[in-house]
């Protein structure tokens, strides 16, 4: 769908979020390298 066109300026953003210290990225309960991960994640607010 036209959903998956926007998915890496998405993951580009998140990307720039967990170097502020902002999001984390997480997949399967835990946090993951925004740079290595494959397939779905999820963001998840710092705390």
């Amino acid at each position: 769908g036209e959903w998956r066109s926007r998915m890496e300026p998405v993951r580009e953003a998140a990307r720039r979020l967990v170097a502020r210290g902002v999001l984390d990225i997480v997949q399967g309960g835990r946090v993951v390298d925004a740079s290595t991960a494959r397939g779905p994640i999820r963001l998840r607010l710092r705390s």
